[in-house]
């Protein structure tokens, strides 16, 4: 049996303590991290411990012997470990995205590597040429979003922010009403938005709302993503237009390739296949 030393990301949006507590490890400086993966994804291979002197990666430790490592069947599928595990602490709200098929995969993959764009560029959508189905199992309360609602007719109704939206639904569907709202200008973007900022967010700042109201998410994203020359994330009309979805320690919930989601807040653990591709929709 060998020590498993896996790789903490440390993303922004992630919590200061709650992987560092996990595996007893110090973060003196309070670095953010957000994700603690085991696989051997390139983007943060495992380490494995042979001695107190000797180390390799856990790529290598199944290549040495892969039948050995992995048993026959899953050798002869796959002929490396097919899944990435990790742990999440989301403190800060996550972009809506979703994760492509392996078809997409293969294919966008190996048009960014012929456009010469570099694994580590911001633009780069594909960094491996797999699909990315995930399983989440969450560790604490845990919030998120999750696919478009069933009911987009009553939503667009119901708020009047999301009026002139009705029509283009009618006509086109879901397709239409996100791909507009996605491709509007940013300063309509902003004139929709500004009233209901002057509504939601100071109820927010009182504590007034409740995490079941997409009005809470709205506040805490136009206090999170107010950037600069750029006042409101357009993101924040995927809150009122997803499923908001509260999971108990214990549940779990798949996400397939397609389904757009977003993390809001709580820690997980995810298993998935062996990839990194996020395709950002926000």
């Amino acid at each position: 049996m060998h020590q498993l030393e896996g790789r903490i990301q440390h993303y922004a949006w992630g919590g200061n303590n709650y992987i560092p507590r996990l595996f007893s490890m110090e973060n003196q400086g309070e670095t953010p991290c957000a994700e603690y993966w085991l696989g051997i994804h390139e983007g943060g291979p495992t380490q494995v411990k042979l001695s107190d002197h000797a180390h390799t990666t856990l790529r290598a430790l199944i290549g040495s012997d892969r039948y050995r490592y992995l048993g026959k069947k899953v050798a002869d599928q796959f002929g490396k470990l097919p899944y990435l595990l990790k742990i999440l602490d989301v403190k800060d709200m996550l972009s809506i995205q979703v994760h492509p098929n392996k078809k997409d995969a293969l294919a966008g993959f190996l048009r960014e590597n012929e456009a010469g764009i570099d694994l580590k560029a911001p633009h780069r959508n594909y960094k491996d040429d797999n699909h990315k189905p995930e399983l989440m199992i969450a560790l604490s309360d845990f919030w998120l979003l999750h696919g478009f609602s069933p009911d987009l007719e009553k939503i667009l109704e119901q708020y009047d922010f999301l009026h002139c939206f009705k029509n283009i639904h009618q006509s086109e569907g879901i397709k239409g009403l996100y791909q507009k709202i996605m491709t509007i200008p940013q300063a309509s973007v902003d004139e929709i938005l500004q009233p209901l900022a002057e509504r939601i967010v100071p109820s927010y700042e009182r504590e007034e709302l409740q995490r079941t109201s997409p009005d809470f998410w709205a506040a805490r994203a136009m206090k999170t993503f107010n950037i600069e020359g750029r006042k409101y994330d357009r993101g924040i009309f995927s809150i009122y237009l997803f499923n908001i979805l509260h999971l108990k320690p214990g549940q779990v919930i798949f996400q397939g390739s397609g389904m757009p989601h977003a993390y809001m807040e709580g820690q997980n653990i995810e298993l998935m296949s062996n990839s990194d591709n996020v395709l950002r929709a926000g």
